[in-house]
């Protein structure tokens, strides 16, 4: 059963042009750290896609981004390549035992992420 869908677009030069102190505070520290070994361009293009992911989820919650610690949600790469979600804190209790689906395309100059939000909303917000 589908709970939720989000859908986000973001400018990548948006990222670009971020300070490393705000970059700090909408990306987890593992995210930051794989960026760091892209080149600068990549960087971008990459935490752009971490954006629109993030995003993405809050549409598909129904909350925004407004109502959640971005430090709570960062995505890393399965073997496959696939990007998957990872929670903790007041996020982690707003997903639930829910599956949170995700896609992240990025065609220059923009990112986009998908995710769809599978399973009952246990309740446990």
């Amino acid at each position: 059963m589908i709970s939720g869908i989000g859908v986000d677009i973001v400018n990548i030069q948006r990222i670009a042009h971020l300070s490393a102190k705000v970059k700090e505070r909408l990306f987890h520290p593992s995210e930051l750290a794989e960026a760091s070994i892209l080149t600068e361009e990549i960087q971008a293009e990459f935490l752009a896609g971490r954006f629109a992911a993030k995003e993405a989820l809050g549409k598909a919650l129904g909350t925004g981004i407004g109502q959640l610690s971005l430090q709570e949600i960062w995505v890393e790469r399965a073997e496959t390549g696939k990007p998957e979600f990872h929670f903790a804190g007041k996020v982690a209790a707003l997903v639930g035992s829910r599956t949170a689906m995700l896609s992240i395309s990025h065609d220059d100059p923009v990112a986009i992420a998908m995710v769809v939000l599978t399973g009952a909303d246990d309740g446990s917000k």
